[in-house]
């Protein structure tokens, strides 16, 4: 059985996955029902059946055994050993995501009799996850976006190495792009989950061709464009900082980054995670000013204006591009929206509203750009990636055995098969058949991104130490969104004295 609590308080892996699914005609399946989580993955298989009516119900997403896990393998056992437990899940994931990541569990969970909860934390979730651990009441299980601050808890001894419980050769050899961004001093600190590609635009297809737009592949084409909207009399722009709550600014920081990669390049990028580039460095300056600035702060480019995108929910950005009051996107109030793959459907207001599939079809009524080119020569990508960690349990007692039985099955591409079966996820998993990506547009659309890229950057912020990634790089950046682009150099020396000595 599921249960979901929802509260308000180096991605070259993606080039196999993804790359290889672009070359594939199989169809995908839709997502098993025969659950305790049945509507949710219902839910999560309509998008993906949409285009297809397969003649038979798919098979559970369900490994088969000998899986290489001893406790998963126990757990798959005709005996059931586990059932009954309760295993606690914290996740940042709500909505169409949080819809999604239960579908996923929901075979697992009828098999073995594992009631699974899912806690999911629509605001701060980060700060709440540290108040939970440091509180000594920590979830079993829990998903962070940054492997900064898995590695931080690590050092306070406050995350198990699960090299300790599972074959840590297995999964470093089946996460082996990912890996090391959670492994340290020979301990695997993390299991690699979900990855995204960052380097896209979001846009509503049919108004674009009703409008005579193109989409452009250029920086100066993508800035005509924009001209070319406001001249229009509309705003070209849906911009969020990423609120609300704590982790506010980071919308912000990937526009930086993606800006940084496309004018900079890797070896400058890392050198800049590193601190061995300051952010006072003119290459970053010229990231906020010249580029993210442009877009920001030109007037009429933004809806609602730069106060807009500190007080505009991440989840809420792109409802005007649907304009409810006619709800058929003819005359979008903002018309782009540069936010990760993982956005849509899921984040689409009617799916949002109603926990049902959206009306609206990636690929036919709202698409994906490639973010263009700025130079030529730097022609690199951004990704991220989500990565599950197993917080020490309360009172130092020894993980149990049902809570690694399901921290095993979320490291086969079994525990995300049913969010790839709904077209919104790609896993980390390089073992992951590449015809379970077949048929799906958004993720054709990454292999597109990440196979013309020069080279994947992992999310910048995500890599450097935590009080600057998620701090002053997010708190800063809400303050230049907040004062209009006008402190630049105040806001920038106010991160780099923030750096730890």
């Amino acid at each position: 059985m599921i249960r979901r609590l929802q509260t308000t308080s180096a991605l070259a892996v993606v080039l196999i996955l993804v790359g290889a699914c672009a070359s594939s005609s199989t169809t995908p399946t839709p997502a098993p029902t025969a659950t305790a989580a049945a509507s949710a993955a219902a839910s999560a298989s309509a998008a993906a059946s949409a285009s297809a009516a397969p003649s038979a119900s798919p098979a559970a997403a369900i490994p088969p055994v000998p899986t290489g896990y001893a406790e998963l393998d126990r757990a798959l056992g005709s005996d059931k050993p586990f059932a009954g437990k309760k295993v606690s899940i914290h996740t940042q994931w709500v909505g169409g995501e949080g819809t999604n990541f239960a579908a996923s569990l929901a075979d697992f969970s009828a098999a073995t009799g594992i009631t699974i909860q899912i806690d999911a934390i629509a605001s701060s979730p980060e700060t709440v996850l540290k108040t939970r651990i440091e509180g000594g009441a920590p979830p079993d299980l829990a998903f962070l976006a940054q492997p900064t601050p898995i590695l931080a808890y690590a050092a306070e001894g406050k995350v198990v190495d699960v090299a300790s419980f599972l074959d840590g050769k297995k999964l470093s050899d089946e996460h082996a792009n990912t890996i090391g961004l959670v492994t340290q001093n020979g301990k695997i600190w993390g299991i690699p989950y979900k990855a995204d590609v960052k380097s896209v635009i979001w846009y509503p297809i049919k108004a674009f061709a009703a409008k005579g737009y193109t989409v452009p592949t250029t920086w100066d084409q993508l800035i005509a464009l924009s001209d070319k909207i406001v001249a229009d009399g509309s705003n070209p722009w849906c911009v969020s900082a990423g609120g609300p709550g704590d982790a506010t600014g980071w919308q912000i920081t990937d526009w930086v980054e993606e800006v940084v990669l496309k004018t900079k390049g890797l070896d400058y990028y890392n050198k800049w995670i590193n601190h061995q580039v300051t952010f006072e460095d003119p290459g970053i300056k010229d990231a906020f000013d010249k580029y993210v600035g442009k877009i920001f702060y030109t007037p009429n480019y933004v809806y609602g204006t730069n106060v807009a995108i500190v007080n505009t929910d991440q989840k809420t950005t792109m409802d005007p591009m649907f304009n409810p009051g006619n709800g058929d996107m003819s005359a979008p109030k903002c018309w782009m929206q540069k936010v990760p793959t993982w956005y849509g459907p899921d984040f689409f207001p009617d799916q949002r509203a109603s926990g049902q599939p959206s009306a609206y079809v990636v690929g036919t009524d709202v698409g994906l750009m490639p973010f263009p080119t700025i130079d030529p020569s730097q022609n690199y990508a951004e990704g991220s990636a989500d990565t599950l960690m197993v917080p020490v349990p309360a009172g130092g007692k020894p993980v149990r055995d049902e809570v690694k039985a399901v921290a095993e099955f979320l490291a086969t591409p079994y525990g995300i098969q049913n969010w790839i079966r709904a077209g919104s996820a790609i896993s980390t998993n390089n073992t992951t058949p590449a015809d379970w990506y077949a048929g799906s547009y958004k993720l054709k659309v990454a292999a597109d991104v990440v196979a013309n890229a020069k080279g994947i950057g992992f999310d910048a912020s995500d890599l450097m130490p935590g009080a600057v990634g998620a701090g002053t790089f997010w708190t800063q950046s809400v303050t230049w969104a907040n004062s209009n682009g006008t402190n630049t150099d105040a806001v920038l020396k106010a991160i780099d004295d923030s750096w730890p000595k």
